[in-house]
């Protein structure tokens, strides 16, 4: 299997999404810094039984968006994140989909981040991560 290369990124407009995530997530505010960087503070239940999580996304003019969970803290070495990256959560698969600046934060990151915590508590529960996940290796019951 070839190794996944990133390919050129076009410059990304992390302030054309303000409009849009004030109005379907009007619990996040947003703070620009230099350069047209973007980086959203708010909070996420996945369920009425969950707790308030607070979200930090940074979305950055010449990365794709990052996620982390600010509070509370995830428990020691989650799934699905990045080590790398002090812990931004692993919402997609590059090989499988790519973030271009077209998206909209509302309509992926977002719900993505909301669906990615759903699976975390289920993960605490049950120790097996039931939710999406391209790059795991198989289990025994996938290979039958």
């Amino acid at each position: 299997m070839r190794p996944y290369r990133f390919e050129s990124r076009q410059r990304e407009r992390p302030l054309l999404q303000v409009v849009t995530m004030q109005r379907y997530f009007p619990q996040f505010q947003f703070r620009a810094s230099g350069g047209g960087n973007v980086t959203w503070h708010g909070t996420l239940q996945p369920t009425e039984s969950s707790p308030l999580y607070t979200i930090r996304i940074l979305h950055q003019v010449w990365k794709h968006p990052r996620v982390w969970v600010v509070e509370p803290p995830l428990v020691e070495s989650p799934p699905h994140v990045y080590a790398s990256t002090g812990d931004a959560l692993c919402l997609y698969y590059p090989p499988e989909w790519r973030w271009t600046p077209n998206e909209q934060l509302a309509q992926t990151i977002v719900p993505w981040t909301a669906l990615w915590l759903y699976y975390y508590e289920a993960w605490i529960i049950t120790g097996e991560w039931l939710g999406p996940s391209s790059h795991r290796q198989p289990h025994a019951k996938d290979a039958a």
